[in-house]
């Protein structure tokens, strides 16, 4: 839509870094002389009123008592001031669930009329993509805001009502739907490590020279009409029975294979996929990623000009937009010629996957980390933005070649393999290596079929099976996202709160997650109390559910009254637990016990130094 000449436009976002941005983009538009102000993020939250101070109506269709927060007041009334005299409101939040609740609470409190607003979001800050959301604004989305609120509203509920218990329990300070679904995963995988018992297995190497180069095979299996895999050498015996059967006999190259693999790239980075990378390659934790993130999204100022960096960096998708694949084929063709470019593959969508936002790239491949790094002196900036520009280019190149070379070597039955693995293509790898990429074992000597070893040896080495290893950020982020636990938005929150001092659930012992004795309290506690709520099935059907209800599929009234049902009866069994273990007979003192009457086939309370004392109760 066109500006009119007396029109008065005030734009509002969330950061009050995008205001000299925005307002340094629109310099040259109709939109010039448009008042850029920021709400700070969310300007309401829930009330601590009513019933357990939740601020929630359970019995008014769960109608919440939102309000506008103390450090917002003094931005509410600046913003009022503004929407008074303006005459086109655009609300310019973030995408995302969150960002249209703060856009729903921002017309609510400000009371902007519905024909004064009108809603616009952005991929990435850009001249081009900020006029194009302006004239392709919109309304809000009332199914994004009921599904953000009904999160809000669980998320509440749920700490205000079993946070209480656990402290009256002395087990924990809080419990939260995601935190305690997180911490049970760390408690789980601790719980597996001390039940490990290591057993004790043996590897039996052969050891022989050519051209005084030392090599070494390691034993496969052996020959009983075809080649049999052995897994695992457990005993001496059976070492002893290997060394046996090489004795007095010639070690001969059986057979040379020679085979090709296609080593792909990754596809782009999503949020949890880039924290992930961050973490094991460049040592940078989830919440340092997010706030890197914020300010490569928001861009940089360049002799007075914006420039923009990444696009949106909460997402959960990994395919790049339509509009930007023919830029990234031009940039590899014209950089690396067309001998490397290769389509980029399409990325299978996961069950839990939004898809709300292309994936996490740069906004312009002419900004090279190289360059980036004359304007920005921020070396963790650099580095992040230096992952996340050449793991893009690398998803429009050709697979890695790699030519594996099998050498298959016999001693009377016995079998041992040698494997050289040497890249004859670098592909992606011109640009980009994995934080997981294996070192190339290459043999510069190479072998003939029947050709007899010299100096051969043979050796065995006694090992022990490793317990599973602890989750490290980057291992606990991917096993949240494939549990469906959380969204992009909400993973560093979740390990950020998991590992708060004060909390006392988890600390950090050679960059791995490991829960405190009170973690593993607290998540026994709950799992004997609330096994139905703090569970990880029903952690991600409730984010399941949020999706529907963001679809407009699910009914936001059915899925809070349905959650509150299954609440309320696991507290109600968990205080009758707790009135049991109390119960003590009012005679002799002893511990009441829950008894059950075989001929009214009814449970009682009975004193259990039964037959002694014979007091029972009603249940």
């Amino acid at each position: 839509m066109a500006k009119s000449k007396d029109e008065r436009i005030l734009i509002i976002v969330e950061s009050p870094n995008k205001c000299a941005t925005i307002r340094n983009i629109l310099k040259d538009t109709p939109y010039k002389d448009a008042i850029i102000m920021a709400s700070v993020g969310h300007i309401t939250e829930i009330s601590n009123t009513g019933l357990y101070n939740m601020g929630i109506d359970v019995k008014n269709d769960f109608k919440a008592d939102y309000v506008v927060s103390d450090s917002k007041k003094e931005i509410v009334k600046k913003l009022k001031d503004q929407v008074k005299i303006a005459t086109k409101i655009y609300i310019a939040s973030d995408g995302d669930r969150e960002g249209e609740d703060i856009a729903h609470h921002l017309k609510e409190v400000l009371k902007i009329p519905n024909s004064k607003y009108e809603r616009i979001t952005y991929q990435e800050i850009t001249k081009k993509a900020i006029l194009y959301a302006i004239e392709h604004s919109r309304k809000i989305d009332y199914d994004l805001v009921e599904a953000s609120e009904s999160r809000q509203k669980i998320d509440k509920i749920i700490g205000y009502r079993i946070s209480p218990i656990t402290r009256q329990n002395n087990v924990g300070r809080s419990a939260g739907r995601c935190q305690s679904a997180g911490l049970k995963l760390l408690v789980e995988k601790e719980e597996s490590i001390r039940a490990f018992i290591p057993e004790t297995y043996y590897d039996v190497i052969l050891s022989f020279t050519k051209d005084n180069t030392e090599f070494k095979a390691k034993y496969f299996g052996y020959i009983d009409k075809e080649i049999k895999e052995v897994k695992q050498i457990k005993t001496q015996e059976q070492v002893q029975w290997i060394l046996d059967n090489c004795k007095k006999h010639d070690f001969t190259i059986l057979n040379v294979e020679h085979k090709d693999t296609y080593e792909y790239p990754k596809f782009p980075f999503c949020t949890s996929t880039l924290q992930q990378e961050a973490s094991k390659k460049l040592g940078i934790g989830v919440k340092e990623v997010m706030s890197l993130t914020q300010k490569l999204f928001e861009g940089i100022n360049v002799d007075g000009q914006h420039i923009a960096l990444i696009t949106y960096h909460r997402t959960d998708s990994q395919e790049l937009g339509k509009d930007f694949l023919p830029t990234l084929e031009t940039f590899v063709k014209s950089n690396y010629t067309k001998d490397y470019y290769s389509p980029v593959r399409k990325p299978k969508k996961s069950e839990n996957e939004q898809d709300g936002h292309e994936a996490i790239r740069p906004v312009d491949l002419s900004m090279t980390p190289e360059k980036l790094s004359q304007y920005v002196k921020i070396p963790s900036l650099i580095r992040l933005y230096t992952i996340i520009y050449k793991r893009t280019v690398a998803a429009a190149m050709k697979p890695a070649v790699i030519s594996n070379t099998i050498y298959t070597i016999q001693c009377n039955n016995q079998v041992f393999i040698m494997t050289s693995k040497e890249v004859t293509f670098d592909g992606y790898r011109k640009v980009y290596t994995y934080s997981d990429d294996n070192d190339e074992d290459t043999l510069m000597i190479t072998f003939k079929k029947n050709e007899k070893l010299k100096d051969t040896k043979l050796s065995s080495v006694e090992k022990q099976t490793k317990p599973p290893a602890r989750y490290t950020e980057a291992t606990f982020i991917k096993e949240l996202e494939k549990q469906g636990i959380g969204r992009p938005s909400t993973y560093a929150t979740i390990v950020s709160t998991i590992l708060d001092e004060s909390r006392g659930y988890c600390e950090v012992k050679e960059k791995c997650l490991v829960p405190t004795e009170k973690g593993i309290t607290l998540s026994h506690f709950l799992d004997e109390h609330f096994p139905d709520i703090i569970n990880l099935h029903y952690t991600a059907e409730l984010e399941k559910d949020l999706d529907l209800i963001a679809n407009g599929k699910l009914n936001s009234l059915d899925f809070l009254k349905d959650f509150y049902s299954r609440l309320e009866t696991a507290i109600g069994q968990a205080s009758k637990a707790k009135e049991d273990e109390e119960r003590v007979c009012p005679e002799c003192g002893a511990k009441m016990v829950v008894r059950f009457n075989k001929a009214t086939k009814q449970k009682f309370y009975g004193c259990s130094n039964y037959p002694n004392c014979r007091h029972a109760e009603k249940y």
